[in-house]
């Protein structure tokens, strides 16, 4: 069950570097980033990172007590 919750936290860190690339970074380079955006995919990275870190530190605790 741990691994299963660590690689689930995984997806999520890559969920979260998805919606930077997708809502901050992309936009940046093309010159149409407004605020409403970068608020959005500001949001969505540390909620999609607080969720991974957390996943991963319950896979880490359930590992270490097999």
């Amino acid at each position: 069950m741990g691994e299963a919750l660590k690689e689930l936290g995984k997806l999520f860190y890559n969920l979260a570097l998805v919606a930077v690339g997708t809502l901050i970074v992309q936009p940046l380079v093309k010159g149409n980033l407004s605020a409403k955006l970068f608020l959005v995919g500001f949001i969505a990275f540390l909620l999609f990172s607080f969720l991974g870190f957390i996943l991963i530190s319950i896979g880490e605790s359930l590992k270490g007590g097999e």
